[in-house]
């Protein structure tokens, strides 16, 4: 298998250029994106030191342009072209699948659906003509190098842990959409129980202020005026007294619900919303959006504090 050509390369030569590009462009961006925040941020995808869709990009451009690669015009117009289409096609994937975009372009002039743009087109442009006229003399030696059985065994290896990596970040996002779901659904129960008691005069008020304040503000704002109602309750004939307890305890039971699945991300969904900012669930964009602003939330108790013990 390690020996069998493809496109003129050996099958050995693309994974490890693969694998080196997959990780120099994770180095790149998690570099850049910890710099301008001030905090360490893994840009990757998976959890390991990889960014795959620069591996992808770059054995393309090899493959595809290593025939021209001697005209520095054609290889930026060919890098601007192949890896547009690459972002662009792997932003649609990800949507198809995760019912999610991961980045978002529209605020950039001249972009597709937010999917790309020119500047960042011309920047792949860019960095094509450098990576085949400099980085790719210094890989294709590094890799030239490794002993054929070693190279065999330490693929294979990576391989199986790639897939692994990658399955584990799929279950993740998997298990995030469906915590996604479950939230919009106990949203819904909620309102529609609420709407039912007298806790607000008029469900017009209620309507707005469910869709206009935090969740946390309205989880806080929903307990004060079911204690409140609770005394009520206490006064009511027997059967509506009833009814009313039945409602208050469900109601409570959603809140506590919610409350405790916005505080319940894992470490891997909590690394890819810091790793993707522009992350928006096609959805349940609003609960994921609360799920991010309570873990930034946490996020600040635990600096604060942290600072008032110094």
């Amino acid at each position: 298998m390690w020996s069998s050509e493809l496109f003129g390369f050996t099958f050995f030569q693309l994974f490890y250029y693969f694998m080196l590009y997959s990780f120099l462009g994770w180095a790149m961006e998690s570099a850049f994106v910890s710099i301008t925040t001030k905090e360490w941020v893994n840009r990757g995808f998976i959890n390991g030191p990889l960014c795959p869709i620069y591996g992808t990009g770059a054995l393309l451009i090899l493959v595809l342009l290593s025939p021209v690669q001697e005209n520095l015009l054609l290889l930026f117009c060919g890098g601007f072209l192949v890896a547009t289409v690459v972002e662009y096609a792997i932003a649609v994937l990800l949507e198809k699948l995760f019912h999610a975009s991961w980045w978002d372009y529209s605020k950039k002039k001249f972009n597709i659906k937010g999917r790309v743009c020119l500047e960042r087109s011309v920047e792949w442009g860019l960095l094509t003509v450098f990576v085949m006229r400099l980085i790719q003399p210094a890989v294709a030696d590094f890799v030239a190098k490794i002993p054929l059985v070693l190279g065999e065994c330490v693929g294979t290896a990576l391989m199986i842990y790639l897939f692994a990596d990658a399955g584990v970040t799929v279950q993740q996002i998997l298990h995030l959409n469906e915590k996604l779901a479950h939230l919009s659904e106990a949203r819904e129960e909620l309102r529609a129980k609420l709407e039912s008691t007298k806790l607000y005069t008029a469900r017009q008020e209620l309507a707005e202020y469910f869709e206009n304040h935090p969740t946390a503000e309205f989880l806080r704002e929903w307990k004060a005026r079911m204690d409140e109602t609770f005394g009520d309750i206490e006064q009511m004939q027997l059967e509506e007294r009833l009814r009313g307890e039945y409602i208050f305890n469900e109601i409570r039971e959603r809140l506590e619900y919610k409350a405790r699945a916005l505080e319940q991300e894992t470490m891997v969904q909590r690394r890819l919303m810091k790793a993707f900012p522009g992350l928006r669930s096609k959805r349940f964009d609003k609960e994921l959006q609360e799920m991010r602003a309570q873990m930034e939330a946490r996020k600040r108790k635990r600096k604060q504090q942290k600072g008032e013990r110094k």
